[in-house]
């Protein structure tokens, strides 16, 4: 492996440890300004097939297929007294892991997949969500920075046990 490409891989783990303080810590402006204008943001709905056919998640059907418009709408509508479903805020804690350097053309674009775990709990709710998965993305460089142009979130459950899908994967 060039340094190179040791380097972007190193750059693009520290990407995505930001991003998950980020949405954390509850700063979804600072997180939506680290979207591309052009962005697909996606969780395909998993379903159950025979044997190891795949893909094992549809390809036509999703929990949530938002461009930059629709992510914009979401994002302010946290920061209402209209989201109900985040009165309080949820306490969550996004662990990261097992990211790698699909694809990579220096300051132009790259591909990058990692897994993701995510602890939620709610309010003085004893019970919490694990919703766990793994995540395909494709940056852009833009304006000296990588923004992220597109993910797909590939949830490992078929029946998520969360009363709402309300916070960003």
């Amino acid at each position: 492996m060039s340094l190179e490409r040791m380097t972007a891989s190193y750059e693009f783990e520290q990407w995505l440890y930001q991003e998950a303080k980020l949405l954390d810590d509850i700063d979804f402006d600072a997180w939506f300004n680290l979207m591309h204008p052009n962005l697909k943001y996606q969780m395909p709905v998993r379903i159950n097939k025979e044997g190891i056919e795949r893909p094992d998640y549809s390809t036509d059907m999703f929990a949530f297929d938002d461009d930059i418009e629709l992510l914009k709408i979401r994002v302010d509508r946290l920061k209402t007294n209209y989201a109900w479903a985040e009165l309080p805020p949820s306490r969550t804690r996004r662990f990261v892991s097992n990211v790698c350097l699909e694809e990579f053309i220096p300051k132009e674009k790259a591909v990058v997949n990692s897994y993701l775990l995510i602890y939620r709990s709610r309010s003085t709710d004893i019970h919490h969500d694990l919703i766990s998965g793994e995540r395909r993305d494709e940056f852009i460089y833009e304006d000296g920075q990588w923004k992220l142009a597109k993910r797909v979130f590939i949830v490992d459950q078929t029946t998520i046990n969360t009363r709402n899908l309300a916070i960003f994967v």
